[in-house]
């Protein structure tokens, strides 16, 4: 399979989910939904449909994320020209433009990166960092409670799939970068999100330490790709300047909340 192929599988996984997440799984269409209105716990990640029945699937989508923002993952191939359509005609809009971007590990050429240490997160107060990096990197993040940190902290240390890292500056040891991977063994394949750092300590080497650390995991469990959905203006430079490979396109569609 071709990397965009294995990174459009890795979002029919659902073993992340918030209790508080309904989970639709059927063979022609996967989606969660959940009163919070957040458009990633109220997104379809696979359609695969005939053109006529489309337009139901699209309403029965519509109704379940009545009051929240709703999300569909699109592929820009020509054979889903009919889903975007249909998607425009019910009031859906391309809003992300994203890249499948992939790097073979064996590949993989780590950047120069000084002064900079990095730490697996295994414990709270190094999730603490991370998310306190990820608020700073990227901005209007919300601050999470007790509960979500917790349940962070147990994906992170008592299961195997979901793996953080936090690169703390040598001479101060304050948290500059964080990123992310999530495990997919069957796949061979490791997907990267959330990478960043703070506006001050950009520049020096801390995202490349991050992302070698990641690379590092994958090839030590075998694995032959790693890649995410690189956003076309922001996260695609900085990993394409890292020796990523674009395979293809993939677009966020939304709808904002209804308020009739």
């Amino acid at each position: 399979m071709r990397p965009d192929d294995i990174l459009e599988m890795t979002q029919w996984d659902y073993f992340w989910v918030p209790g508080d997440v309904r989970v639709t799984d059927r063979p022609e269409l996967l989606y969660y939904s959940c009163l919070r209105d957040v458009p990633m716990l109220n997104v379809v990640t696979r359609t695969r449909a005939e053109s006529e029945r489309l337009p139901v699937l699209i309403e029965e989508v519509s109704r379940t994320h009545e009051n929240v923002r709703s999300r569909w993952l699109v592929r820009d191939l020509p054979s889903w020209e009919p889903l975007q359509r249909a998607l425009d005609a019910a009031g859906y809009a391309p809003k992300i433009h994203t890249f499948a971007s992939a790097i073979d590990v064996k590949e993989y050429e780590p950047r120069s990166a000084e002064g900079i240490v990095v730490r697996q997160v295994l414990d709270m107060q190094t999730l603490r960092d991370s998310v306190a990096v990820m608020g700073q990197a990227f901005g209007g993040s919300r601050a999470m409670t007790d509960e979500e940190l917790a349940r962070d902290l147990e994906n992170c240390t008592q299961g195997t799939r979901v793996q953080r890292f936090v690169a703390y500056d040598e001479a101060t040891m304050e948290p500059v970068s964080s990123g992310g991977i999530t495990l997919f063994p069957a796949l061979r394949f490791g997907f990267l999100w959330a990478g960043g750092t703070i506006p001050e300590a950009r520049g020096r080497g801390a995202y490349s330490a991050i992302l070698k650390a990641r690379i590092d995991r994958a090839r030590e469990l075998g694995f032959e790709y790693v890649g995410l959905y690189a956003v076309t203006d922001t996260s695609g430079p900085i990993v394409y300047r890292q020796g990523f490979q674009r395979y293809g396109t993939m677009t966020y569609w939304e709808r904002p909340a209804r308020t009739d």
